[in-house]
């Protein structure tokens, strides 16, 4: 039988195949996990924007007189245990600036610190009004 002939692979190719796919995988392997790493990212923007959010409505839901001025929060409010929340309230006067004294107007932020550190913060104005029946 000749060299031309023969089917299959030699010992040699094989060699060089598990050689070079040893180099491979690894490499492949510590891009796919960074990647990995990165997509997982947005779950905890989405986490955080809803927390923000949900301390908000609440707040938000109180009346004028009801959302306490200045505020001292808990920082373990947030049911999970990686995120913190903390919110203040003040005073601002139509230039909305923070004001000593109400003039009708309450700024109210909410910030909501992610397992990375980086922060999700919201802010809303509350205005003195009466409240829809």
């Amino acid at each position: 039988m000749s060299r031309g002939q023969s089917r299959g692979f030699t010992l040699i190719e094989l060699i060089i195949f598990i050689v070079v796919g040893a180099i491979i995988l690894p490499a492949s392997f510590v891009a796919f996990t960074s990647a990995m790493k990165y997509f997982s990212a947005p779950d905890y923007y989405v986490k955080a924007r809803f927390y923000t959010e949900q301390k908000m409505e609440e707040l938000t839901s109180y009346t004028y007189t009801n959302i306490a001025v200045p505020t001292n929060p808990p920082n373990n409010d947030v049911p999970e245990a990686n995120y913190q929340r903390n919110w203040t309230t003040s005073f601002i006067d139509l230039s909305l600036s923070i004001s000593g004294s109400d003039v009708g107007y309450k700024k109210i932020t909410v910030s909501t610190i992610m397992p990375d550190g980086s922060v999700y913060d919201a802010s809303t104005i509350v205005t003195k009004r009466p409240k829809a029946p």
